[in-house]
């Protein structure tokens, strides 16, 4: 069984320079952020229905031009 110790001593957790310098430029944090949340779209040839869409019409394309 663990055992666990409550600690009731109230210490202020202060940041340290480095880490207030780093969260100052807004740029990055944003760029960061953007990078992470925003997905990538897919290519097309990626993305299977809109490939097989791009085929049948490729098809029907080539059919009709080959029957003129």
């Amino acid at each position: 069984m663990r055992k666990f110790s409550i600690h009731r001593e109230k210490k202020e957790i202060e940041p340290t320079d480095e880490q207030i310098k780093r969260h100052k430029d807004f740029a990055r944090i944003h760029h960061e952020y953007e990078r992470l949340t925003k997905r990538g779209k897919k290519p097309v040839y990626r993305d299977p229905k809109l490939y097989l869409l791009v085929v049948i019409i490729g098809i029907v394309l080539l059919l009709a031009f080959l029957e003129s």
